[in-house]
């Protein structure tokens, strides 16, 4: 059933029920984990949700920036255009949507009208499928081209499994969640029998191990991810279309014969055909935008320099 979904950091409870509240009397029909509590049904009822949801609406703050579930779900909204995006909390947002226009409630109080609430319930409105009136069938609401998911297919060994990472790591969880979804993994927080690989740090979770026993999931070290990622990237580029933008490190035939030496194809210029768009610093904002209308996956510079590395391992 078609829904909002909001996505939150549970210590925005409070905020993010009144928002709730607003929505639920404009007559739609909304999701939040409110009554979810953690455990083996968790990700597949949060996964379930997303997957039914018409509009995804996520509440940035200092909290919900630095949570990986909230990240993975607005990651989704962007994915298939659904993503409609609000501030709650004065913060720097993560890379990758500080270029998603959001609306600012920084300043609303529950209850309170304001042009910038009206702003968010417009949003909102052109993707929610509101409720139906007792004894009658609710009207479909049209959703715009842009929000139709793209599906794209990788060549990766990786291509489609599900990762989940635990204890202490080298790199950070947002770094490694961008690696996994460079190659066309699934990057979630709790162990399942979905779950193919445990990545193990030190003083890793208890309860993840258990879960990771019991599901008979495969347990590898960080050292062994990341060699696992170096001949994914690979098989991931082989292929496939990249564009550049920005101000990057080397020369742009540099980078073009890197990208040829690992199987891709390096073009000038976006369309439905391209795969890839690495991106340096103050990238160009038509190529953004193109990216942005064919779903075109970015690759932050730092992760490309790792993946042409694997030219000399």
């Amino acid at each position: 059933m078609s829904h909002i979904f909001i996505s939150y950091s549970s210590k925005d409870r409070p905020k993010t029920r009144a928002l709730a509240t607003v929505f639920e009397k404009k007559g739609w029909k909304v999701w939040w984990d409110k009554n979810l509590m953690p455990g083996k049904a968790f990700d597949r009822a949060i996964g379930k949700a997303l997957d039914e949801a018409s509009c995804i609406v996520v509440l940035w703050s200092p909290n919900s920036v630095e949570s990986d579930w909230v990240l993975e779900e607005a990651y989704e909204g962007l994915e298939r255009k659904i993503l409609v995006p609000a501030m709650i909390g004065a913060t720097r947002l993560p890379f990758g949507y500080r270029r998603v226009q959001y609306v600012d409630l920084t300043k609303w109080k529950a209850g309170a009208s304001s042009k910038e609430m009206q702003k968010l319930l417009e949003a909102v409105e052109t993707l929610a499928q509101p409720k139906a009136a007792p004894g009658k069938k609710a009207a479909p609401v049209k959703q715009p081209t842009a929000a139709v998911k793209r599906h794209r297919t990788f060549s990766g060994g990786l291509d489609g499994k599900t990762i989940v990472f635990t204890g202490v790591l080298t790199e950070s969880r947002n770094a490694h969640a961008a690696k996994v979804r460079a190659v066309g993994a699934n990057f979630v927080e709790s162990v399942s029998s979905k779950t193919d690989y445990l990545v193990v740090g030190k003083e890793p979770g208890a309860v993840k191990l258990a879960a990771a026993e019991k599901h008979g999931v495969k347990k590898i070290s960080e050292k062994v991810w990341l060699n696992m990622l170096n001949e994914t990237y690979r098989r991931t580029l082989e292929n496939k279309t990249v564009v550049f933008t920005g101000k990057l490190d080397a020369a742009r035939t540099e980078l073009e014969k890197i990208a040829k030496k690992l199987g891709a194809k390096p073009t000038d210029g976006i369309s439905s055909k391209t795969d890839f768009l690495i991106v340096g610093d103050k990238p160009g904002k038509a190529k953004l935008d193109a990216a942005e209308q064919y779903s075109v996956k970015i690759i932050p510079e730092a992760l490309w320099k790792e993946i042409a590395d694997t030219l000399v391992k």
